[in-house]
């Protein structure tokens, strides 16, 4: 009698654990944040350039709330991504390649201020699931395409797959190669085209990809429009108006002349919510400066010290160099100006828009445009 019974209780157990998840299958990606979220939850809120640089993602590590169709997503990163016309920047280039710039979300008030710094919505637009194992990726396709049908190859991608689901406004991604499940509510999105790093540029038909990238970066200033550009020179050992990479402490730059239109900001370890490193950006000019935090006190800033930075484009400075660089030079002819031994990979510069220079224990990176002509540049 009591096994019968257990049997018999067993699903309505399951029913009620499934209950208090929420099916982000079903979700219209247009919900309230507050709905979506739980404060119990290890949340972070901000930038990640890699994940996806244009708009602000909302991270849930370790959350038991979330399922897909029935499937249990407990243990797997599940990131919202939020609107923000403040974002819409050339972010890649401009923080110098990967970019982590993220803060713990304890309570409605965390959030609120996040959202309000970055004049973003309060609602999402889309869910980035990730899939760590074969199979929950295996399971996922499954219920994908028991309701949407076989997905359109991606043919940048050896196993990606996407779904243009019109009458939801959704736009589905598929991309194990890089662990995700990418959902999007297209409504105020591109029609025709879509971009991100795990899935590369997908052409829906029609799609004008100069126009939408111009689009995505609206934001961006112009060089042409920038006034008061700083004074900038770079000696023969790679400083930067006197700042010496890995010896400058945070105290001394704030103190110097050319820490002016700069916002200090801090990236968290996401496994610790410690402050993993401390830098300064100036948006308007396109230049950045990186400082490791202290382990001891991050808020001393004698024990901070200047790690790196980058000037992202020359055009937004005036700048120039001890060692013979000059703005504009052609790939090549930089190339000749150092000696083989010093460039990283130089038998695969015929391959590279830019050059890595030696500078233990760091590297210098020199930056080209689509012209070949040299552009910017970062130090770390």
């Amino acid at each position: 009698m009591n096994k019968i019974l257990l049997i018999a209780i067993l699903p309505l157990m399951m029913a009620c654990k499934n209950q208090d998840k929420i099916d982000l299958a079903k979700s219209k990606l247009d919900e309230p944040i507050v709905t979506i979220v739980n404060y119990d939850d290890d949340l972070f809120i901000g930038v990640q350039t890699v994940e996806y640089p244009f708009s602000l993602l909302l991270e849930a590590d370790k959350s038991k709330k979330y399922s897909f169709d029935g499937i249990d997503l407990e243990g797997q990163r599940v990131i919202f991504q939020i609107g923000s016309e403040k974002l819409k920047t050339d972010s890649i280039t401009r923080f110098g390649g990967g970019h982590l710039d993220v803060k713990p979300v304890k309570n409605e008030k965390d959030l609120n201020e996040a959202l309000k710094s970055y004049g973003a919505e309060n609602k999402i637009y889309g869910v980035r699931i990730e899939m760590t194992t074969d199979a929950l990726k295996s399971e996922i396709l499954k219920k994908i395409e028991a309701k949407y049908g076989k997905g359109t190859k991606n043919p940048n991608t050896d196993k990606g797959l996407y779904w243009n689901i019109k009458k939801e406004h959704k736009y589905i991604f598929y991309a194990p190669d890089y662990q995700r499940l990418i959902i999007l509510n297209n409504t105020n999105l591109s029609k025709t085209c879509y971009w991100d790093i795990m899935n590369g540029t997908i052409d829906f038909g029609g799609c004008d990809n100069e126009k939408y990238m111009a689009e995505l970066v609206k934001n961006s200033t112009k060089p042409e429009d920038v006034k008061e550009k700083p004074s900038i020179k770079i000696d023969k050992d790679w400083n930067i108006n006197g700042l010496i990479v890995g010896k400058t402490s945070e105290e001394e730059f704030t103190k110097s002349a050319i820490n002016k239109r700069f916002e200090r900001m801090t990236e968290f370890d996401g496994a610790t919510g410690k402050i993993a490193e401390i830098y300064y950006q100036n948006n308007y000019q396109d230049c950045y400066v990186y400082f490791s935090a202290s382990r001891k006190n991050p808020d001393h800033l004698k024990e901070n010290i200047m790690n790196g930075y980058a000037v992202s484009d020359f055009r937004k400075v005036e700048i120039w160099f001890e060692n013979g660089l000059k703005v504009g030079q052609k790939f090549w002819d930089v190339v000749k100006l150092f000696d083989k031994a010093s460039i990283i990979d130089y038998e695969q510069l015929k391959f590279a828009n830019y050059i890595e220079i030696k500078k233990p224990p760091y590297k210098v990176t020199l930056n080209f445009n689509d012209k070949m002509l040299f552009s910017g540049m970062f130090v770390k």
